[in-house]
């Protein structure tokens, strides 16, 4: 099978007739930067295009809402980079609402501009990333992992770590561009 096959599946499933599954196929794979690949195998393509692939079948059903179950997880940087990106740029330009599931604390606060925390079936916290973080009450309550960036603000003293968290990350994403 190749890549256009795997992505036309979702659509097939719902009745789509064969020229907007073709339209919808061709339209997705370029909305994730892999309409060149249309024609590749799948297994010979790196962890991260395998990734965009599997949005772009996601995409290709139209859904206003996408949930990502650790879309980066096994993935290098290259490949992490290339997700966050297509997922952030079909929420900014698409207007698709994304929801992700991750354990990755860098990632939430490199990408995520709100996090919403669930504790034992209930909603504990809908704030910033930075601030979910860089709250003790809620990172004992969720059971998350304080970030090194919360326990260098408290070593050295700096008054607000949530800015510092926030400042560290904008200045980190520069760097790497």
């Amino acid at each position: 099978n190749v890549v256009e096959e795997d992505v036309a599946f979702g659509p097939e499933n719902l009745g789509v007739s064969s020229p907007e599954i073709r339209h919808r196929v061709n339209k997705a794979l370029k909305q994730v930067g892999m309409y060149e690949y249309r024609e590749h195998a799948p297994h010979l393509l790196s962890g991260g295009q395998k990734q965009r692939i599997a949005i772009a079948g996601v995409i290709a059903m139209e859904p206003k809402c996408i949930v990502l179950d650790e879309p980066t997880a096994m993935l290098d940087p290259r490949g992490r980079r290339e997700v966050v990106e297509t997922i952030g740029r079909l929420n900014r330009e698409k207007g698709i609402t994304v929801v992700l599931i991750t354990h990755d604390m860098h990632l939430m606060l490199e990408y995520t501009p709100r996090a919403i925390v669930f504790h034992a079936g209930q909603v504990i916290a809908d704030r910033s990333a930075a601030e979910v973080l860089n709250s003790p009450d809620i990172v004992e309550a969720a059971h998350l992992k304080e970030t090194s960036l919360y326990h260098l603000s408290a070593m050295c003293g700096i008054g607000e770590p949530e800015e510092f968290t926030r400042r560290f990350i904008a200045r980190d994403r520069e760097v790497r561009k």
